[in-house]
């Protein structure tokens, strides 16, 4: 594959990853960081460049949802997160992959469909705080958090660009981490700094066009397919284990 056509296949990835996640507010990053690993990227240079092209995603979004997002809460995920990558670091080193892979993807179908009395129903401090937590450690470790915590931000009572903002602020913040730390712990992208321009261009149209649809889908519809999705995620994570 020439460097031109990687790029271009990369861009469309961007984009598309960009507009799933300006319209349910979340699955674009994961979508991107599997289709970073099969165009044969290995997951040092994988990871970080992710963590680059998500952080314009997710500061793209929270700029375009930034009335909605709910401060609050989000201060609780931040405090929560803010010193766990140093735990991260040294989980990458001792964690079975495959079985922290199913372990999530488990995890992360059971909270989709769990009844009313589950983690929709835990105090949203509570909620926050657990996402913070899982968010802060595993994000050096797997790249992609937003299926592992979409559904501690999946409250009753908000309002689906809530959601979306509230959730993309967070991430923008764990993205912003996880630079930091693959930079201190010597992961470089000296190779790939001259593919960002366009691949940040990409995110940005994608987040609008993700908001432009956001107006057709109801409440109901809304929950439905971010629910869907997220199980489709979680079902293609346990695949890469068979």
């Amino acid at each position: 594959m020439t460097p031109a056509v990687f790029l271009a296949l990369l861009t469309v990835a961007c984009f598309v990853g960009s507009t799933i996640s300006g319209l349910i507010g979340m699955a674009g990053g994961i979508f991107l960081l599997t289709v970073l690993v099969l165009m044969g990227l290995p997951l040092e240079v994988a990871i970080p460049l992710h963590a680059a092209i998500q952080l314009s995603s997710n500061t793209t979004r929270l700029i375009a949802y930034r009335e909605h997002i709910r401060w609050p809460a989000l201060k609780v995920f931040v405090l929560i997160a803010l010193p766990l990558p140093i735990v991260g670091l040294q989980l990458v080193h001792v964690l079975n992959e495959d079985v922290t892979k199913a372990i999530i993807g488990v995890v992360v179908l059971f909270a989709a469909w769990a009844p009313k009395g589950g983690l929709a129903q835990l105090p949203e401090r509570a909620a926050f705080g657990i996402a913070g937590a899982l968010s802060g450690t595993l994000g050096v470790v797997i790249g992609a958090t937003g299926p592992i915590i979409a559904p501690f931000l999946l409250r009753e009572g908000w309002e689906n660009e809530e959601i979306i903002a509230t959730k993309a602020t967070g991430q923008a913040f764990i993205h912003a981490q996880k630079i930091v730390a693959f930079g201190v712990a010597g992961y470089v992208l000296d190779d790939m700094v001259w593919q960002l321009p366009p691949l940040i261009a990409a995110v940005i149209v994608g987040t609008y066009t993700g908001k432009w649809l956001l107006q057709y889908l109801s409440k109901d519809r809304f929950r439905l397919v971010y629910r869907v999705v997220l199980s489709a995620v979680a079902v293609r994570l346990m695949m890469t284990l068979v």
